[in-house]
């Protein structure tokens, strides 16, 4: 379980906090890379708060746990430090904490590697559909799910009935957990209907506590949710009202880990913009297709603007700098009025905003003014990504929500309520989609933490409310993709050739094959510079999927990983003189269980391969057998996907590691 940093016990100076908390709270951190040195060298600014010593914590993207420190410097020396252990392709993440004794004063996370690669399977999505956009939108819903299952994504849609309950909305999923392979998102696209859950007030306005929406309700699998304990009705808002029996339910953090990725686009009562909720959604849906096709590329940089909370304490802008700086470095993280810069044809990758509001307004960001939905509903909005925050607006299920309204105009496709808790985007530099690190942000169990006004009803942690609003799937960089691909084959090979991307600049490509049913694989070692492949390597006759992405190396403050488009793909049935496979017929028992499986198959597994739920490869064998004992008690608890390759067949089974 993470540590959570609560204000009231930190050995440090509180008055010098007074003066910048974001800043202060921060190590503004970044990476450079060494591909012929095969290094990455940290380095960071000085902290005006100060302290003895910063720590160095580092781990491979997707394990669990942090170990013990790599290394330290002392904050009056030079400010990096050069991690020789590299390997290149690998993703690694780093902790860095300035501490004084055995208290934290600033801490950052980052992403980093040398030409890192993306995982072409992310997994199975759900796509939730409220039944009233289904029919006018089902050319761009079409477009939609084409542009997921390109990026990686195996795509179940299921449009919900608008008069169904967050019970009923949640057996639905939970019966998709259940069949699917490996469900690990989850996109909520309309008004399906809100859970609320708890007894808090986060933003620490006591006439707004009680019940706060929760979608992340929809996201756990395992936790218990009871609705007979909490009795409060001190909210202005009966909507926040919770009562034993009243389908709101109790829980003000979560009861356990969060399962699935989940974010939500909802226009639901808008009536600030003059567009219709049907057309909001249409022109949301149509503005990522373009981002997502890299018709559009937005500049590598980041602005904050901390409104009127700059001298608060908690530093509600570290949210900014600490993703940022890691994301740009510093040259590229700039304060500057929110509004008045985003809506005057400045494009910004990212940006922030924070300040005293209502569920409508931000103080304080708009020339030192309030922004508004007005604001949002009449102008452009020129960043992809932003996150708010104020007192109210947390709450997003209100009319006229200031956190809805700025997905709803301009080009921003994502928004969070960050400050109470951090979010910690790091991941998306090296390629990660927003669902993921949103996910570790909402998690409590996460090795990422947050500050906290302490305990009680506050819950400023990671609580039942901490939402992302935006499609789950979309990443912080594209490639435009190749054009039409077409493949021929004989007896002993496939040939595929495409046109070329429109990005004159791209590196080159990949080709990634599979079958009806099973996951994609990559066919080339090296990236392929030419617009044709020959695949040697097709194992058996069959029907077989080719898609194509291109390639282009990415440079930015985390490091370089090889950015990928979405894929172009054609089908081709192969033929061999060989004949076809008997049947293959497995078990895998106990499952679930705490790591000790034992598999067994009609015909002998000439290989296998166990996935964690981010992709990430955790064991292989090649047993040769038809009887197979497996070994995983020193991996984490979790859902991971287990590969066998049997007489050419490749197959797949979910394992549960508890």
């Amino acid at each position: 379980m993470k540590s959570i940093i609560t204000l009231f016990i930190l050995f440090i100076s509180f008055g010098s906090f007074a003066q910048d908390g974001s800043h202060n709270w921060t190590v503004q951190m970044w990476a450079e890379v060494d591909e012929g040195a095969s290094t990455i060298t940290l380095k960071w600014l000085p902290n005006a708060v100060g302290g003895e010593t910063y720590f160095i914590w580092k781990k491979e993207k997707g394990t669990v746990g942090w170990g013990t420190s790599i290394g330290s410097v002392a904050a009056g020396g030079t400010l990096e430090f050069t991690d020789t252990n590299v390997v290149i392709g690998r993703s690694y993440e780093y902790m860095n904490q300035l501490r004084t004794g055995g208290g934290v004063n600033a801490w950052s996370y980052i992403n980093s590697g040398i030409k890192a690669t993306l995982n072409p399977n992310k997994g199975d999505l759900l796509l939730l559909l409220d039944e009233r956009h289904a029919d006018a939108l089902t050319a761009e819903l079409d477009i939609l799910e084409y542009d997921m299952y390109t990026d990686g994504w195996m795509v179940t849609t299921l449009v919900v009935d608008s008069t169904a309950t967050p019970p009923e909305v949640k057996d639905l999923i939970s019966a998709q957990y259940a069949a699917l392979n490996n469900l690990v998102g989850l996109y909520i696209l309309g008004h399906v209907a809100v859970p609320y859950s708890g007894n808090l007030y986060p933003d620490f306005i006591y006439y707004h506590r009680g019940a706060w929406p929760a979608d992340l309700y929809y996201a756990d699998m395992f936790g218990e949710w009871t609705d007979t304990e909490v009795n409060t009705v001190t909210a202005i808002d009966p909507r926040n009202d919770n009562i034993p029996g009243d389908g709101k339910f109790d829980q003000s953090v979560m009861p356990s880990q969060v399962t699935l990725q989940v974010s939500r686009v909802d226009f639901y009562n808008l009536n600030t913009f003059d567009e219709s909720e049907e057309d909001l959604m249409r022109n949301y849906l149509n503005k990522a297709h373009e981002f997502k096709m890299a018709n559009y590329i937005p500049t590598d940089r980041g602005l904050f603007d901390q409104g009127d909370v700059e001298f608060v304490l908690e530093g509600f802008a570290q949210n900014a700098i600490r993703n940022f700086t890691a994301f740009f470095g510093p040259d590229d993280v700039e304060e500057l009025d929110y509004w008045g810069t985003l809506n005057s044809g400045a494009d910004y990758l990212w940006s922030y905003g924070s300040g005293n509001g209502t569920y409508s307004l931000a103080n304080g960001i708009n020339g030192g003014s309030a922004l508004t939905t007005n604001h949002i509903a009449d102008g452009f909005n020129e960043s992809t990504f932003t996150m708010l925050y104020g007192s109210n607006f947390g709450d997003w299920d209100t009319p006229n929500n200031i956190l809805r309204a700025s997905i709803a105009g301009g080009r921003t496709l994502a928004c969070s309520w960050a400050g109470r808790p951090n979010f910690h985007y790091q991941h998306m530099a090296l390629g990660a989609n927003i669902g993921f690190s949103a996910q570790l942000s909402q998690d409590l169990f996460s090795d990422y933490f947050s500050l906290t006004l302490g305990g009680g009803d506050i819950v400023t942690y990671e609580g039942t409310y901490v939402t992302q609003l935006g499609d789950p799937t979309v990443r912080m960089y594209y490639v435009a993709p190749p054009g039409v691909v077409a493949a021929a084959t004989d007896a002993e090979k496939t040939i595929i050739n495409w046109a070329a991307s429109t990005d004159g600049s791209v590196d080159g490509y990949n080709v990634y094959r599979r079958v009806e049913g099973g996951l994609w694989s990559k066919v080339n070692s090296d990236i392929i510079e030419e617009t044709t492949y020959t695949d040697m390597s097709v194992p058996d006759a069959g029907v077989y999927i080719y898609m194509v992405k291109a390639a282009k190396l990415k440079a930015n403050g985390s490091g370089t990983f090889y950015n990928e488009s979405h894929g172009s793909e054609t089908t081709v049935e192969f033929f061999s003189a060989l004949t076809a496979n008997e049947p293959v017929i497995f078990n895998v028992y106990p499952n679930p269980n705490n790591g000790n499986f034992q598999v067994t198959a009609n015909q002998a597994i000439d290989a296998l391969r166990i996935y964690s739920a981010d992709g990430k490869l955790v064991h292989q064998a090649q047993p040769n057998t038809a009887q197979v004992s497996i070994e995983l008690s020193d991996l984490s608890t979790g859902v991971y996907m287990l590969e066998m390759d049997v007489n050419g067949e490749t197959v797949l089974e979910r394992l549960a590691v508890r």
